[in-house]
């Protein structure tokens, strides 16, 4: 009986051993970020049967992954810096087919960016759903509002942009290359122009009045 005790505990201990070394997912620190490559500081540490620890090296070369759809023309980023959290990721092969035999290696890994838990300063904000960089985000309501807050400011780049509701600015509407339009117009307040105003071909500062039982009037000046 103490023969088979003894050949359990071997056992045990082989396999313990065996898959120890073992790497399946643990949590990391960006060390480092360049084009989609990230060396990465895994944040617990190895723990042995023997009961010894050792920390994680830092481990190079690590592919950054960001959700991606359509056959890789959509998809979402984010920018990634030092000390960013990540969940590291270990292939059950070598990632890059190199060894048939390398299985669940430190060298295999890659990187899922993001810290998970409260999005900071904006816990009140629960009926939202928001993308946010700094101050700046963008956020769909339960009610389906879209609000848009940008303190630098936003720039679009398009050929064309159709707004088919209501088109309402609290500040100064200026342009720059002409404005056209189809239907009225009512304005509240003084209208100013520097140039000729036209209506109907016939213009403000060039046309006369023929005066009743006497010349016409001069162009304004």
């Amino acid at each position: 009986m103490a023969e088979n005790n003894n050949l359990m505990q071997a056992l045990q201990t082989l396999i313990q051993s065996e898959t120890s070394q073992i790497n399946t997912a643990v949590d990391g620190i960006i060390e480092s970020y360049d084009a989609g490559i990230a060396s990465v500081k895994p944040i617990p540490k190895q723990r042995f049967v023997d009961g010894t620890s050792l920390d994680y090296p830092v481990i190079p070369n690590v592919p950054v992954m960001w959700p991606r759809f359509a056959g890789d023309v959509a998809g979402v980023k984010g920018p990634v810096r030092s000390g960013d959290k990540c969940l590291l990721v270990f292939c059950q092969q070598a990632a890059d087919d190199s060894d048939d035999e390398r299985r669940f290696s430190l060298t295999d890994a890659y990187c899922i960016v993001g810290g998970f838990g409260a999005a900071k300063d904006r816990a009140a904000e629960n009926d939202q759903m928001q993308l946010y960089f700094g101050e700046a985000y963008i956020a769909l309501t339960e009610e389906g509002k879209l609000l848009i807050n940008a303190p630098a400011g936003v720039e679009i780049t398009t050929p064309e942009t159709l707004n088919k509701g209501l088109l309402t600015t609290e500040g100064q509407l200026s342009y720059q290359s002409g404005m056209s339009g189809k239907g009225g117009a009512t304005i509240n307040g003084t209208v100013k122009a520097t140039g000729d105003v036209q209506g109907s071909g016939i213009s403000l500062t060039q046309h006369t009045h023929q005066e009743h039982d006497g010349p016409s009037t001069g162009p304004a000046k």
